[in-house]
């Protein structure tokens, strides 16, 4: 199976006749970009197990809004938005 009808099954899509060819070369020309990336050498990169730490993340602080930006607010106190809670 051709890889554009592979890929139609696949998607349950069906391509047009008409630009056919173009569109399987461009998705050749992805498949081929797709392939340089997974032969990159990332062993020297940043270790991606390690969380950031604290030291590099900012204060949680409300801020107070303009009061234009809460005029469409369904509800408001002391200059902030006023939302539902969602975690117990």
């Amino acid at each position: 199976m051709a890889k554009l009808e592979h890929l139609e099954y696949l998607s349950k899509l069906k391509f047009p006749e008409e630009g056919r060819e173009k569109f399987e070369k461009e998705f050749e020309r992805i498949l081929s970009f797709v392939d340089e990336i997974t032969k990159l050498d990332l062993s020297d990169d940043l270790d991606k197990d390690q969380p950031i730490p604290l030291s590099q993340l900012r204060e949680d602080e409300p801020v107070k809004s303009d009061t234009d930006v809460l005029r469409n607010a369904p509800k408001q106190k002391d200059g902030c938005y006023v939302t539902p809670m969602v975690v117990e």
